[in-house]
């Protein structure tokens, strides 16, 4: 265990925790924190997968983390559909690494390029569908569930903070109790989408397609949640 390892351990379980039982609720005060953490780790990776260093083993894949992350969580926090459709790519990025870690461990530059294709496909699903209630729910809990176990995996010292490369889907390939983690975050993401559900039944949720930010003006609020409303969810 590292102090970088915790440190990315409790805000991964933090994060993952409020985006698996309020990922509706605090959807949009979320997207950034969500941007900031994935741009990290795209940020990270390239510099891994490009010139061949550690994941987080040198300063410049630290600072390059830390500037994509930035330039994400502004983006996700100026321009709502940027962010609903960085959350589409995350998840098809996940799954990408996560399933080449699992086939092809060494595949290195094409579990990257993997990667970044079903996040380009998962990007356009998004925006066809426009993101739905249910869509939002199941994505954000089960998004949620992953990131928070591969928090407890860091915690706890069973992965090393090197194979966050390979995302909160694969990072525990290389553990002996690889499918404990799979299942526990299958079912605490099964938990928290019921949860959603349940707590959302009183709780509008639209698609504002000219969403701004948080501080957008009460009127322009309505406004958009009047035009809305009858959308399925």
């Amino acid at each position: 265990m590292t102090l970088e390892g915790i440190i990315l351990g409790l805000v991964a379980l933090a994060v993952g925790a409020a985006f698996t039982f309020w990922g509706l609720r605090f959807f949009l005060l979320l997207l950034p924190v969500w941007g900031f953490i994935f741009g990290f780790i795209l940020g990270a990776d390239a510099v891994t997968y490009l010139f061949g260093d550690g994941f987080l083993s040198t300063t410049t894949s630290w600072v390059v983390g830390f500037v994509v992350a930035l330039l994400f969580a502004a983006l996700s926090y100026l321009y709502y559909w940027f962010a609903v459709v960085w959350i589409g790519a995350t998840a098809g990025y996940a799954l990408g690494t996560g399933v080449m870690a699992w086939l092809a461990p060494n595949a290195g530059l094409l579990a990257f390029v993997v990667g970044l294709a079903l996040a380009a496909a998962f990007a356009v699903i998004f925006i066809a569908l426009r993101l739905p209630k249910f869509l939002a729910i199941a994505f954000t809990a089960f998004g949620g569930a992953f990131a928070a176990m591969a928090g407890i995996a860091l915690l706890l010292g069973r992965v090393p903070k090197t194979e966050i490369h390979a995302g909160t889907v694969g990072m525990y390939v290389k553990d002996d109790l690889s499918w404990v983690w799979v299942a526990a975050a299958v079912l605490l993401g099964i938990a928290g989408f019921f949860y959603q559900w349940m707590a959302s039944s009183t709780v509008a949720f639209a698609s504002y397609s000219d969403y701004r930010n948080p501080g957008m003006p009460a009127e322009s609020y309505a406004a958009d949640e009047r035009g809305t409303r009858d959308r399925p969810m």
